[in-house]
């Protein structure tokens, strides 16, 4: 490679070193790049153990063994719990009364050693005074899973999407299910009236105002037709005995009304108040109302049922064949086991405008009705209104159905940030989070709004800040709202009076800035003008490289779904079958994460060997 020396113009021909990179990697080095590969993808580096403090699933050279004298107990207690809801899986008197992770206590039935991450240690032994680690359990990270009454603990965790949406008293999702008919499946061609085993289910989450409450459980009948639908994609039209066997549509109503008593009972974000009712039997019969006096499961008479004959544009459109592995073998009846694929994205609502121009003028209106803002200057920080302990349960009952870990509790010791809390709960061994279907897509929407808020800013150039100050202090508010609502109306409003006109040339002073928002445009236009520096500086790749780790067929997904396995022996060969597989992947979303995360991780740095002083498989 040659380049232009900017001085003199003249060509630069590379030196021998320059071109070290191009050499083939001998076999020295691939044996060596093999071994060390072998050696950190071997199940003792591999297998994670459970800090006793916290509950995370952590890597074997960041856990410790502690002598339990070491440890103050006092500090992991959670007093405030009832104790109904303290644990019982453990001698806790032996831990003096501690909230511990049964699964990192050497000994439960009397006090011994317990396995400890390195960053809870460090508050509990090595800190000068000891403190409670940030994610221990006690801080209000304990959910009492274990502690629930058997029936309830089995209807919440057999509960169906349209269950849940009965005992949940917020909605952030508007769910479709979509069943179609799978080319390549032993039933293919048969009566769909007959067996309709070859089915798929597709679950769309839509942002909506998390703030609407249910002021009743269950909902009403208009509620809920107008949050669920299913739509069947076959040749012909589904009948009710087809229906009746789809297994994600149906709704078991001495389940749900489990679930409500216990929420009602146990849950204080459930509890009856001038906002909210309780339970409504009139809506639960009303619901059920097309179902016989003694039938206790069925389809809600609010759930529309559509059909979409099939053809080859609704099977491009809706078939997700790319994925192989989703047909059961032939051998394998797949009974009641369906995938629910959930499919995210993030959108705007009323309360934000992600029009820049919008945006500003949402922010002077609000100003000006003499709403509460924050000031923000040189060394500030923005803070945005997203602590609310109660969304958690309210949107997913199943998961903290005692109503104690909720976002921003401000009754924790040690205070946790959203993106915190949602780490924590994806690496907690056992724990229900990493495995829910809509959990991680709608915290992720939320998240992403918080983003928003946390990186926009409006900002003007100090020489002008107490004269633009000034006339924005003049503005007719009404004015101000008329014109936000005229551009809402209509995007290319143009404004037609001369205050209004006033409005948008005063607008044009104040800029928006957004920064470190991933998914933006600006994100996306920073990151292409990183590479295009790198190319500018290092010159144009040699090599692409394209990875694809496969999560259904790759082991060590069963290790971080808690199977207790030899990742070695299973490389060899693997005994599930691969539907067992695709649905082992498809219900561990978290565990497929993780593989993923550490299989490009080890081939930047094993493969690769970035940031390190030896030369990699590509130079």
């Amino acid at each position: 490679m040659a380049t232009d020396t900017p001085d003199t113009g003249e060509r630069h021909e590379p030196s021998e070193d320059d071109l070290l990179y191009l050499a083939i990697a001998d076999e020295n080095l691939r044996r060596a790049i093999i071994a060390e590969w072998e050696q950190a993808m071997s199940t003792v580096n591999l297998k994670e153990l459970v800090c006793a403090v916290c509950g995370r699933r952590t890597p074997p050279s960041q856990v410790l063994f502690v002598k339990a004298a070491r440890v103050r107990f006092d500090l992991l207690r959670n007093d405030h719990l009832p104790e109904h809801i303290q644990p019982t899986s453990y001698d806790r008197a032996a831990y003096g009364g501690a909230i511990l992770h049964p699964e990192g206590l050497v000994h439960r039935d009397r006090r011994g050693l317990i396995k400890t991450c390195k960053e809870c240690r460090r508050d509990l032994c090595d800190r000068n005074p000891p403190r409670m680690p940030r994610y221990a359990l006690a801080n209000w990270l304990y959910y009492g899973h274990e502690r629930l009454p058997e029936p309830v603990k089995c209807a919440f965790g057999k509960s169906t999407q349209p269950e849940r949406m009965l005992v949940a008293r917020a909605r952030s999702n508007k769910v479709a299910f979509k069943f179609s008919e799978l080319k390549g499946h032993r039933l293919e061609g048969t009566d769909p009236r007959v067996s309709q085993g070859c089915v798929k289910g597709n679950v769309a989450i839509h942002p909506q105002d998390a703030a609407h409450l249910t002021n009743v459980l269950p909902p009403s009948y208009d509620a809920v037709r107008d949050t669920l639908c299913a739509v069947f994609v076959g040749k012909t039209q589904p009948t009710k005995k087809t229906i009746l066997n789809m297994s994600p549509v149906l709704v078991r109503k001495s389940r749900v009304k489990t679930m409500i008593d216990f929420l009602l009972s146990n849950n204080p974000k459930y509890a009856v108040s001038d906002t909210f009712h309780g339970f409504s039997q009139e809506n639960m019969d009303r619901l059920f109302e097309d179902a016989g006096e003694h039938q206790d499961e069925g389809v809600l008479c609010a759930m529309e049922i559509g059909h979409i004959e099939m053809s080859d544009a609704v099977e491009g459109a809706t078939d997700s064949g790319y994925v192989p592995g989703l047909v059961p073998d032939a051998q394998e009846t797949p009974g009641e086991d369906m995938f629910v694929e959930n499919v995210g994205y993030t959108d705007s609502d009323d309360s934000l405008s992600l029009n820049p121009r919008d945006m500003t003028i949402e922010a002077i209106g609000h100003c000006l009705r003499k709403r509460r803002f924050i000031k923000s200057q040189a060394g500030s920080r923005f803070i945005p209104d997203f602590q609310n302990s109660s969304l958690l349960t309210w949107l997913f009952p199943h998961l903290d159905p005692w109503g104690i870990g909720g976002f921003f509790d401000e009754r924790r010791e040690r205070s946790l940030s959203l993106d915190q809390q949602l780490k924590y709960l994806l690496r907690v061994d056992g724990g229900p989070f990493c495995q829910d279907p809509n959990f991680a897509f709608v915290y992720y929407n939320i998240r992403q709004k918080k983003s928003v808020f946390d990186s926009v800013t409006f900002r003007v150039s100090a020489t002008q800040r107490d004269r633009i100050i000034g006339e924005i202090m003049q503005l007719n508010t009404e004015t101000v709202e008329a014109l936000a609502a005229a551009f809402e109306r209509n995007p290319q409003y143009k404004p037609s009076t001369d205050e209004e006109r006033r409005i948008m040339r005063l607008l044009g002073k104040v800029n928006t800035v957004s920064h470190d928002l991933p998914g933006s445009n600006g994100y996306k236009i920073t990151l292409r003008n990183q590479i295009r520096g790198l190319i500018y500086s290092e010159g144009t790749p040699t090599l692409f490289v394209t990875l694809n780790p496969s999560d259904r067929d790759h082991p060590l997904v069963r290790l971080y779904a808690g199977h207790e396995i030899v990742v070695e022996d299973h490389m060899r060969g693997e005994e599930l079958s691969r539907w067992k597989r695709s649905k082992l992947a498809a219900r561990n979303p978290a565990a497929c994460a993780k593989f993923f995360d550490m299989m490009i991780s080890q081939f930047i740095d094993v493969v690769l060997r970035f940031g390190r002083d030896e030369r990699g498989l590509f130079g």
